[in-house]
């Protein structure tokens, strides 16, 4: 349960770097297509009132995701939304269009890294690990992708203000 919990939490959480050739191929981020993502558009304040932030730690990376005490009922709603695709997923639905991180994301499950979701007051945490050398540097490709898409992101939304 908490395995298909993580996958929701950061398929928005916007979260899966070049772990494979398809994941660049497409969008990092896919709001509109991605089957993971589009649950956090459901409430159309909610995007803007949760930030994600990716740091590395010595055996991988640690994903902090805040939202707004207003908004935490529509992230639950979004999770729980995420959450029931990944068990889709899990009884062997195959169809499910990603983008280009919850790709990665779910890769880095394939691959055997180890996720640990904490719920904190300010939203959650989320770290993923290993103690695999070539998965570590998946792990941190993986982080250092979101901290660039991220900043992309950021600095487009400040171009249109």
């Amino acid at each position: 349960m908490k395995l298909t919990k993580i996958i929701m939490i950061f398929a928005a959480v916007m979260v899966l770097a070049s772990v494979s050739i398809a994941a660049d191929e497409k969008p990092w981020f896919d709001m509109k297509n991605c089957a993971f993502c589009k649950n956090l558009t459901t409430d159309p304040n909610l995007l803007k009132n949760m930030s994600w932030e990716h740091y590395d730690i010595s055996n991988g990376v640690m994903v902090i995701t805040c939202v707004t005490p207003a908004y935490k009922e529509s992230y639950k709603n979004a999770m729980a939304a995420m959450q029931k695709i990944g068990e889709e997923m899990q009884k062997g639905k195959t169809d499910v269009p990603m983008c280009g991180h919850c790709q990665a994301y779910g890769a880095l499950m394939m691959a055997g890294a180890k996720f640990e979701y904490v719920p904190a007051k300010v939203g959650d945490i989320v770290t993923i690990t290993s103690d695999k050398p070539e998965l570590l540097a998946q792990i941190k490709s993986y982080g250092k992708r979101c901290r660039e898409e991220m900043a992309k992101l950021e600095a487009a939304e400040k171009a249109k203000n």
